[in-house]
């Protein structure tokens, strides 16, 4: 007696979609989590570079600021008074940077104007808050799309 077997049968079909689920799932998850661990680095990273630029302002008492360049996906630490380029930062792939105009610290150490500064990529983003009064930098939670 042969045999005529030229498919799956019910059970292998399922098997085989489970399979293909979980390692789905778990591709999923992964990148999610590189996702989220590239931009809270992109935000510690500007975070030191705003407190840098502080810090350059008080010590030489001169202007320093940063300056954000969205469409090239970067920011530069500039000393305002010699327009000079101090540094320039390249985000890492996949994070935009959103913000409505440069941040510029005084030689005391004082933000001249406050803003909120967007980091995101395709699933998260986080905001960088800069007071105006002492210039305080402060982070909000990240949010992220399900």
């Amino acid at each position: 007696m042969q045999k005529n077997k030229q498919g799956l049968t019910l059970l292998e079909l399922t098997l085989v979609l489970g399979i293909l689920s979980i390692i789905s799932v778990g591709a999923i998850v992964g990148v999610n989590s590189v996702n989220r661990r590239t931009l809270a680095n992109a935000v510690l990273a500007l975070q030191a570079d705003l407190h840098y630029a502080q810090r350059r302002a008080i010590t030489e008492g001169r202007r320093y600021g940063i300056v954000f360049e969205p469409i090239n996906r970067r920011y530069r630490i500039v000393n305002i008074d010699a327009g000079v380029t101090v540094r320039t930062v390249y985000l890492p792939s996949g994070v935009n940077i959103r913000a409505s105009r440069s941040v510029i610290y005084l030689p005391r150490g004082t933000a001249f104007s406050g803003d909120t500064i967007t980091l995101s990529n395709r699933q998260c983003e986080q905001q960088v808050i800069i007071n105006v009064g002492g210039g305080r930098v402060r982070t909000e939670d990240m949010i992220c799309a399900r």
